[in-house]
């Protein structure tokens, strides 16, 4: 018995030193402090007129709170908003209190330093002023920069007057990136002051612009050939000796990715086939390569194609016939008996040179009798040219034809009498 008592009055003891441990403990967690806090804080302008605005921002300020240790030691600038109202305020300047609330954690405020904010009020002014585009980083070689559009053209710019009066445009700054093509973008808009100043105490309105800055490929001028496109061939027998062309060069425009190849300008094709004489007509000029005509060149040439008969040379031979020779003279002699002539003209009229040629025909009526050497001569049909005639002399001999030779007496055969035995012996037998 004695010793559970003994027990039970060391149990209680404990507990009661416990107890009192925990309340010490709780107490010294529970105890509030008074302090500066560390950081001051921005002090916002509240309730401000619709055609008034802030000569600078007022100073900011320091508070002093009361709470437990941990939930000051925890505080941060964002668990507080200092603010001055300037409700029913005009232009002018204000000497107005600061107002500080705690808006998280459990902290109270309990001073603020300095109490007062002094805050400069202006009435606002406003401005249209004209919105230019400023490209950078422009595109590569061979491509340019156009004239740029910008919707709105013009923005109003508000805010103190000295501020309004130093904006002298408002910039669209638009970053190209070395672009090849058409750029758009929703761009702000950057009040600046005519030395470049950036202006920044302005409200802008509209604050962004709609900006399309056009890139063109660029064109460079230069000369090329202009080259007739002859399509089909000329008629049997015909080639064609020349082509002209007028102009025989254009100018054309080219990108810069083949500005260094070799341009050339084609015509529409001008049919030739069947043809044996001259051409000439105007054709379209055909651009190709990426060239197109320049603003002043001309788009049509005239195409002439001359057409020539194919010339061709033969030597064929021809018979030589001689007539009408003097009466009581005879041709003894006549060489040679053929002659061959070399021919030179058009394809068309020499394969056209069907059979044996005309012969050459000497007459002899005017020659007396002797050796001869007469001149050959012959005509060659119409379109052909005589080259040569060989030889070209005839060798003749003339002689007088000889008298007929008299008839010798012919003897009767055996125990025949002639006619003029029969007729002597007749008039012997008479006498």
């Amino acid at each position: 018995m004695r010793r559970a008592a003994q027990e039970a009055t060391l149990l209680v003891t404990v507990v009661v030193l416990a107890l009192v441990v925990w309340f010490v403990i709780a107490d010294a967690e529970n105890r509030e402090i008074e302090t500066r806090l560390g950081f001051s804080l921005q002090v916002e302008v509240i309730d401000l007129g619709s055609n008034l605005v802030i000569v600078g921002d007022p100073l900011p300020v320091s508070v002093t709170v009361v709470g437990r240790e941990d939930d000051v030691e925890s505080a941060r600038p964002e668990h507080f908003k200092a603010t001055v109202s300037l409700r029913n305020r005009v232009a002018g300047r204000h000497s107005l209190p600061v107002r500080v609330e705690a808006v998280e954690g459990d902290v109270r405020v309990r001073a603020v330093l300095p109490e007062t904010a002094v805050v400069v009020i202006q009435e606002t002014v406003e401005r249209e002023v004209p919105v230019i585009v400023e490209a950078s980083n422009p595109p590569p070689l061979g491509f340019r920069v156009g004239a740029p559009e910008v919707l709105p053209d013009s923005a109003v710019v508000s805010g103190i007057a000295s501020e309004v009066e130093a904006v002298d445009s408002l910039v669209a700054r638009l970053d190209l990136g070395g672009a090849t093509v058409s750029v758009e973008r929703s761009v702000i808009l950057e009040a600046r002051t005519a030395g470049g100043g950036a202006v920044t105490q302005i409200v802008v309105n509209p604050r962004f612009a709609q900006v399309r800055v056009p890139i063109e490929q660029e064109l460079f001028r230069r000369t090329a050939s202009v080259l007739p496109d002859i399509a089909g061939t000329p008629a049997e027998g015909f080639r064609v000796r020349a082509v002209r062309v007028s102009p025989s060069t254009v100018d054309v425009l080219v990108s810069v990715d083949v500005l260094d190849d070799e341009t050339r300008v084609l015509t529409q094709p001008v049919d030739i086939s069947g043809v044996d004489g001259n051409v000439s007509t105007a054709v379209q000029l055909v651009f190709a390569d990426g060239a197109s005509a320049a603003g002043d060149s001309d788009t049509t040439a005239r195409v002439d194609v001359l057409i020539e008969p194919i010339i061709t040379s033969v030597r064929l031979p021809i018979v030589v016939e001689t007539f009408a020779v003097r009466d009581g003279l005879e041709l003894a002699l006549a060489r040679p008996a053929s002659v061959h002539v070399t021919l030179r003209g058009p394809v068309v009229l020499i394969s056209g040179l069907n059979g044996p040629l005309e012969p050459i025909r000497v007459n002899l009526g005017s020659f007396p009798a002797g050796l001869h050497q007469i001149d050959l001569s012959w005509t060659p049909p119409d379109g052909i040219e005589l080259v040569e005639l060989s030889p070209a002399r005839l060798t003749v001999t003339l002689s007088p034809v000889p008298p007929p030779e008299p008839e010798e007496p012919q003897e009767p055969p055996d125990g025949e009498s002639t006619d003029d035995e029969e007729s002597a012996q007749g008039e012997d037998d008479s006498g």
